[in-house]
């Protein structure tokens, strides 16, 4: 396209009267808020859930649901002057076949990343069990725990190697960083939490705590907590109050993973609209979303996979089985 004298004065004033007019409209709806226009988020409701009231702490005051995604969208897009200049010049150069893909990008890695067809590999899980098989199902008998699950976690934490190490810090076949280990330790009474028999207990009964947390979303829980042993209970925390403030249930956990990208550093419009006092999630930025969101994913992959293979410990599984054999 060439671009004249005349051409390019015609943008500039069509991209001015577009911004011009999102600007009345983003502040037309600040006004309605300020000025008390104010709906409850449709959402599960925990009394006793100490997961569940912090979710309402920075809620208070929202717009109605057609509105919050209005702002959302729109600060979004003006914030990207490029956009607008792309747009207005019919700039088809910068859009090519996959412009979609661009301008849904965590679609694209979604489709892309997550949904890839995952293959099952024994490894060296045979020889844990072998070893280490009797300790964990006890301590899985005790806080109600499938073993299969910690099997699966293991896998993907130190890939069955009790010796591992991490980049960060992280030690053993549960992966314990060094500041939660020294609070395990004193909890539990323990010597360390580095041999692989402390490494496990002070690993398991970590997880049965996040999933106690986690209790009110029913069976969701078990994902839940796997997020929060990864990345923080706080960034679980945080993505479930941006599901509920967009009006998504945040017992489950297929609504709240889609809104981990949120997370990140470089969506603070998000973080403005959601944290309106602090402007912030006040579990801290998280650019790295992908990996509590893949964590999940594999983990639960391998644990289907593991209860094929071995028979389950707990007394509720071993009962529907003999009903179902009746």
């Amino acid at each position: 396209m060439r671009f004249t004298k005349k051409n390019i004065i015609t943008y500039i004033t069509i991209a001015l009267v577009l911004t011009a007019l999102a600007i009345a409209v983003i502040t037309s709806i600040q006004t309605q808020r300020e000025a008390g226009l104010k709906t409850e988020i449709k959402g599960s409701e925990d009394p006793i859930s100490p997961v569940s009231e912090n979710l309402k702490t920075d809620n208070s005051e929202v717009l109605d649901k057609k509105s919050k995604v209005t702002t959302f969208e729109l600060e979004k897009f003006y914030l990207k002057w490029s956009n607008i200049f792309n747009i207005v010049c019919f700039n088809t150069m910068l859009f090519p076949k996959d412009s979609v893909r661009k301008f849904n990008e965590f679609e694209y890695l979604r489709t892309n990343l997550f949904n890839k067809k995952m293959t099952f590999t024994y490894g060296n899980v045979n020889q844990l069990v072998e070893a280490y098989g009797d300790v964990i199902k006890e301590q899985c008998n005790h806080y109600k725990l499938d073993w299969r699950l910690i099997l699966a976690m293991i896998r993907q934490e130190s890939y069955f190697n009790p010796e591992a190490v991490s980049r960060a810090g992280a030690y053993g076949l549960m992966q314990i960083m060094p500041g939660t280990g020294l609070g395990l330790q004193n909890e539990l009474k323990l010597e360390d939490t580095k041999t692989p028999y402390n490494n496990l207990t002070a690993g398991m009964y970590y997880y049965a705590t996040l999933a106690a947390s986690f209790e009110f979303t029913g069976e969701d829980k078990i994902k839940f907590a796997l997020a929060a042993y990864n990345a923080g209970l706080g960034r679980v925390v945080d993505a479930m109050t941006i599901a509920n403030y967009f009006g998504k249930d945040y017992n489950k956990w297929d609504n709240v993973k889609e809104y981990y990208p949120y997370l990140a550093s470089n969506q603070d419009s998000v973080h403005r609209l959601v944290w309106p006092k602090t402007g912030r999630p006040p579990g801290g930025t998280l650019n790295n979303w992908q990996e509590p969101y893949k964590y999940v994913e594999y983990i639960m992959f391998y644990y289907e996979n593991y209860k094929k293979i071995y028979p389950g410990n707990l007394t509720e599984e071993k009962k529907s089985k003999k009903k179902k054999n009746k």
